[in-house]
């Protein structure tokens, strides 16, 4: 009788346990801890900064750039105000969203599942589809105590680069490698935290 009391217990405790981690499976994020998620409530542009600055560093930012080679759609580095046919991002279940500048109508950008090794890309089309695939990488944001964010993607805030092209543009790189088919030269990548700062 005590052994069936003691078995029912640990049924129910388990029974317990198992909505908990259903839930830190089903969103990623919460793998990176407290202030992780796969939303963010505000528009923002990217920025990548040394990984040594701190939260509130800002730097310089990204653009989504055409790269002229396969249709795909790069996170390109720019050291000026104009941003192209998108000026803005949201993050939302997931997926990271660039958001159309005023005078664009018609483009939708949606994000690309993120290899190591790899260029980040988002695939943009003119006829209002948006990519199937979209939030299946999935993108996060981690935001320290004063609501500073850095993205993360594939659960990882620390492995992205920012490296020249063969075209000479400086491009967002995910767990840089010197296998990349020629998609960029690997010693001129630097390690880069990307920070989403509020538009």
């Amino acid at each position: 009788m005590f052994a069936s009391a003691v078995i029912s217990i640990a049924l129910a405790a388990g029974a317990l346990a198992v909505p908990a981690a259903l839930s830190a499976r089903q969103d990623p994020c919460n793998a990176l801890g407290a202030g992780s998620s796969s939303s963010l409530t505000y528009n923002f542009q990217l920025e990548v900064v040394d990984p040594s600055a701190q939260d509130s560093a800002t730097g310089a930012v990204l653009a989504l750039v055409d790269s002229e080679s396969d249709g795909l759609w790069w996170l390109k580095e720019i050291h000026q105000n104009a941003t192209g046919d998108f000026n803005g991002w949201q993050l939302n279940g997931g997926a990271l969203i660039p958001q159309l500048s005023s005078t664009t109508q018609g483009l939708v950008g949606s994000d690309m599942p993120v290899g190591a090794g790899s260029i980040v890309e988002f695939a943009v089309t003119n006829n209002g589809s948006a990519n199937a695939g979209a939030g299946q990488t999935p993108y996060c944001a981690v935001s320290d105590a004063d609501g500073d964010a850095t993205i993360a993607v594939n659960g990882d805030a620390n492995s992205f680069s920012v490296c020249q092209t063969p075209s000479l543009a400086w491009v967002l790189v995910y767990s840089a490698s010197g296998d990349n088919d020629g998609a960029y030269a690997y010693d001129s990548c630097t390690a880069q935290k990307v920070h989403a700062v509020r538009a």
